[in-house]
């Protein structure tokens, strides 16, 4: 008699779960959202809410204002598809976004509706980056990551001038963007648990800016503990010269005249940029940029004259204080991160370069220095140490030849050794700290990106900056991009180790022939996770290199009398040439030593037919080992 009341009821109940899963709603105190259902890489659903707004639309009034927490909707929002990016250039030149433009997007492989247990998922919080001034949340496709048992989480933060303009006053204090980065991080702390979300388990993770802009938030004295439990950076800190903005009352002043505006003062300004179409600001920023993407104007600054003191000090001076809550952090680089510098050297300057034989010294390294670094002072001499240790032996004219150790000395300078910084700094805190490189040249490359999408350079790029994003996500670039089967296990190993390192802290969860040990990074020891074809372990990471950006370039760049010689050999620091160079030596004095020995034989043997028969045997072998 019991069993057809149920009966009955599953009649009724099955239309509402089937309506559940394929239309799924949740309820937050904003208002009820209406998500989708999407497939992962293997095939399975998972569940999709896209252009969740979290703040209110930063225009109007609310231009160069800090964020504030959207009110909410009425009835039920449709969160099935992506609301606009902030204004930018994307990689193919376009002006595109709009300022209305604060969106969260989440996709979880269950809700707590539709499964028959309770249970949460760990969090993935990605910060995206590209240089501060461009990238959104919405390029960042769950389709791999939703295999793993976690949740992921990407948004939209203000970029660029918009949201990092400062006067250094109180006119326009700056630092918007990072804001906009806190409040998505506390909205998502307080509504994750309706998409089965762990708010105890969340893992920040970003790339470039992205990842700089994470430790930011670990080392701000108004960051709130417990948002957030792990960090990931990802050729990224705050500690690299491209990632503060040090005068940002110079770069406002700049942007303002750029644009016709009166820069009496602040208050002229702000007033006649509040005034600006997104158009015309996006289009003058772009301008004041002198090499490539750089320099990065529109960048984090120090709260001088705020209210809310998000960055009180530099970073590295709040690193080294250690007045901060750690948290197991996992940091790297990419092999070759200067590789976007390719365009650059192959045709922009590819001219220059080939008609004069002093363009690379006397001109294309100050720029670079000037646009990316923070060398100032003594720059002939800091450019003739970089000559000597990076473009030694290398013909000048030829812009093939310079490209490799261009792309080294950027990666070394502008990712490698302030990366080095932040993890010797950060490891003295007794807390969990591994590093990686990430070496594996794979089908796909950034640095193989241009406006119509993909071509092949005629030179060899490497592993270039954000390369390893495809590798994490299913990037929507436009078209599908093509993977080798390789690819696909590079995919799932650097999966792997990401998501065991948010579930657990650590990586990989599993040491085994495939995935070895990773050790701590520590001062005395700085050990890092070699990801290639295999998994390697290995020890100080271009160690040469971080000895040359961290120790000697900043002493002959503050000395009153700088000595820098090519004559003068680096301790610590030999360049690839000279190794080559005395190797050739070596092998000619054996060669020499051979020759003489072979004279003397002849000029000692009879000249017999059986001498020359040997003679030719002896010739033929010598012959063999020079090639």
């Amino acid at each position: 008699m019991l069993a057809r009341p149920s009966v009955a009821l599953l009649w009724f109940i099955w239309p509402a779960c089937l309506a559940q899963t394929l239309r799924p709603i949740v309820n937050l105190p904003q208002g009820a959202l209406r998500g989708t259902v999407l497939k992962t890489s293997n095939g399975r659903d998972f569940y999709a809410f896209q252009g969740i707004p979290y703040a209110t639309p930063p225009i109007g009034i609310f231009r160069f204002k800090e964020p504030i927490p959207h009110a909410g909707w009425g009835g039920i929002l449709d969160a099935v598809r992506f609301r606009s990016e902030c204004p930018q250039y994307d990689f193919r030149g376009h002006r595109t976004g709009e300022e209305d433009c604060l969106y969260v997007n989440i996709y979880t492989p269950a809700l707590p509706v539709t499964t028959r247990r309770s249970v949460t998922y760990p969090v993935m919080l990605w910060i995206h980056g590209r240089n501060y001034d461009s990238g959104s949340g919405n390029l960042y496709g769950a389709e791999n990551l939703m295999d793993k048992g976690v949740i992921l989480v990407t948004f939209n933060y203000r970029i660029g001038v918009l949201g990092f303009l400062s006067t250094g006053d109180f006119e326009s204090p700056g630092n918007y963007g990072l804001l906009d980065q806190k409040l998505a991080i506390g909205w998502v702390f307080n509504n994750i648990a309706k998409f089965g979300g762990d708010a105890n388990a969340v893992t920040l993770f970003g790339q470039g800016s992205g990842a700089a802009s994470i430790l930011l938030h670990l080392l701000s004295p108004s960051r709130q503990v417990g948002m957030f439990q792990r960090v990931i950076l990802q050729s990224g800190s705050p500690l690299c010269d491209w990632a503060i903005q040090d005068d940002p009352e110079k770069y406002a002043i700049a942007l303002a005249e750029k644009l016709g505006c009166d820069t009496r003062n602040s208050a002229y300004i702000v007033k006649c940029l509040k005034e600006q179409s997104t158009d015309a600001i996006i289009q003058a920023q772009q301008e004041l940029k002198t090499f490539g993407d750089f320099p990065v104007g529109a960048a984090p600054v120090l709260d001088k004259n705020s209210t809310y003191r998000f960055l009180p000090d530099h970073p590295e001076v709040l690193l080294q204080m250690g007045n901060f809550h750690p948290v197991p952090l996992m940091a790297g680089v990419n092999r070759d991160e200067g590789a976007f510098f390719y365009p650059l050297i192959f045709y922009k300057y590819k001219e220059e370069i080939r008609s004069s034989s002093d363009f690379l010294q006397q001109k294309l390294l100050p720029l670079f220095l000037e646009a990316a670094t923070n060398f100032r002072r003594n720059v002939e001499e800091v450019v003739q140490e970089l000559m000597y240790n990076y473009f030694g032996g290398v013909n000048p004219t030829n812009s093939t030849q310079i490209l490799r150790p261009f792309i080294n000395m950027s990666t070394d300078g502008m990712y490698v050794s302030c990366m080095d910084k932040t993890l010797q700094l950060y490891s003295r805190l007794e807390t969990r700290t591994f590093m990686y490189s990430f070496q594996y040249k794979g089908t796909n490359s950034f640095a193989t990106l241009n406006q119509d999408g993909i071509f092949v350079p005629p030179v060899e790029t490497g592993v270039s900056n954000g390369d390893e994003l495809f590798y994490l996500f299913n990037l929507h670039l436009g078209g599908i991009r093509p993977h080798s089967h390789l690819d696909n296990l590079i995919t799932n190993r650097v999966l792997t180790l990401w998501t065991d390192f948010c579930k657990f802290g650590k990586a990989p969860q599993f040491v085994n022939y495939e995935y070895p040990k990773w050790d701590n990074f520590r001062p005395d020891r700085k050990s890092y996770y070699r990801i290639g074809r295999s998994l390697t372990v290995d020890q100080d990471y271009r160690s040469r290199a971080v000895d040359l950006w961290l120790r000697r370039l900043p002493e002959i760049s503050a000395a009153d009398n700088p000595t820098s010689s090519p004559h003068t050999q680096l301790p610590g620091v030999e360049p690839f040439y000279r190794t080559l160079a005395w190797a050739m030596v070596a092998i000619c004095l054996a060669l020499l030593v051979l020759v003489v020995v072979l004279l003397a034989i002849l000029y000692n043997q009879k000249k017999s037919q059986s001498f020359k028969a040997n003679h030719e045997n002896q010739s033929g072998m010598s012959a063999s080992t020079l090639y």
